[in-house]
């Protein structure tokens, strides 16, 4: 039954995937909507709650989404700041990409300095 629930899993997450990009050949702006919501998060949460995760647990991971999106925005800003300047789309997503890797460990050094969240699993 684990093996269901893991491809049930895999192919809710590849649908939602499917869906957006074909919705982008019709909306770019409705394709844009539904990959912002947080499709991603939602999902997690429902699995960790279906494999027994605390209410704590699943309250935790979503103080740590909420507090990760600000290091995540700066790909999404790069990647348009730079392909609107001329540059090619494998450069710019390259950068958009390492300066968010950049900005979550600098990001997760300060929160975890400052004890907004603990990083460390028990």
């Amino acid at each position: 039954m684990a093996t269901m629930a893991y491809l049930a899993k895999i192919t809710l997450t590849v649908a939602i995937i499917v869906l957006i990009t074909e919705t982008s050949n019709r909306s770019l702006f409705l394709a844009s909507l539904f990959a912002s919501i947080p499709i991603v998060s939602i999902l997690a949460i429902l699995w960790m709650h279906n494999d027994g995760k605390s209410g704590e647990d699943i309250a935790i991971f979503a103080d740590g989404v909420l507090l990760l999106i600000i290091p995540s925005l700066i790909c999404f800003f790069l990647i348009s700041y730079l392909l609107r300047n001329g540059w090619d789309f494998y450069p710019s997503l390259g950068i958009g990409i390492l300066a968010t890797v950049i900005a979550y460990l600098i990001f997760i050094r300060v929160i975890e300095r400052m004890g907004w969240i603990a990083t460390q699993t028990s």
